[in-house]
């Protein structure tokens, strides 16, 4: 299933997919905090060579529910709990953003693992809903903003969102429509794309024992 590939630009998905799922599942799993969980990180940095200001941006936006649990458990008296909680999900969110996943690429990944092809399309479909969500959001804010609307707590302004989210969701529901009777068309035996070999080149491997490496040391020290 898997080919040696010497030099290759970006990590490959499938290998990608599988680091961010024994990342992901090692950090949720720890109990204490240490300087160890960074190396991964770090590594992928040096190897992806990352925007560290676009993850920043991206791992922002979905500190807000973060935030929210962290401010409960403080308030409860459950500081380092909070504290766990905040680092460890922070840490899984860039590691899993920096690899900058989108819903064709997760399929991809997925399908060349040999993962359920139904699975597969069920998330690429879940993923490419939201990247138009967010899209048509953005145009529509933009949209508003140019025609000098200014929110205001009162009943106008409700009705404005009101109508924008109603509009929101009707754009994303057809423009998800044309994304699935395209995809229909170009389906072959119920697959988007045929299954292709995982390329194991040096990033790939050295993420791969980077991480092997980390949860040994973690656990055996």
């Amino acid at each position: 299933m898997a080919t040696v590939c010497k030099a290759k630009k970006e990590v490959d998905y499938s290998i990608a997919f599988i680091t961010v799922f024994i990342y992901s599942f090692f950090i949720a799993s720890i109990k204490e905090l240490s300087i160890l969980l960074l190396i991964p990180l770090l590594v992928q940095l040096f190897i992806l060579k990352i925007d560290i200001l676009a993850v920043f941006k991206k791992v922002l936006k979905v500190n807000l529910f973060i935030g929210i649990t962290f401010l409960i458990l403080f308030i409860e008296g459950k500081t380092e709990l909070a504290v766990l909680v905040f680092v460890r999900a922070n840490l899984i969110l860039w590691y899993t953003l920096a690899f900058n996943f989108n819903g064709f690429t997760m399929y991809k990944a997925l399908n060349n693992l040999n993962i359920s092809n139904k699975f597969s399309l069920v998330l690429f479909f879940t993923v490419k809903y939201i990247e138009i969500l967010f899209e048509e959001a953005r145009r529509l804010k933009e949209s508003i903003l140019i025609r000098g609307f200014k929110a205001k707590f009162e009943l106008n302004s409700l009705k404005v969102y009101a109508d924008l989210i109603s509009f929101l969701l009707f754009k994303t529901v057809s423009k998800l429509n044309t994304v699935e009777d395209l995809i229909v068309l170009r389906c072959k035996d119920n697959c988007l794309m045929p299954t292709r070999k995982i390329e194991v080149g040096l990033k790939e491997v050295v993420l791969l024992l980077t991480i092997l490496g980390v949860i040994i040391v973690y656990y055996f020290r």
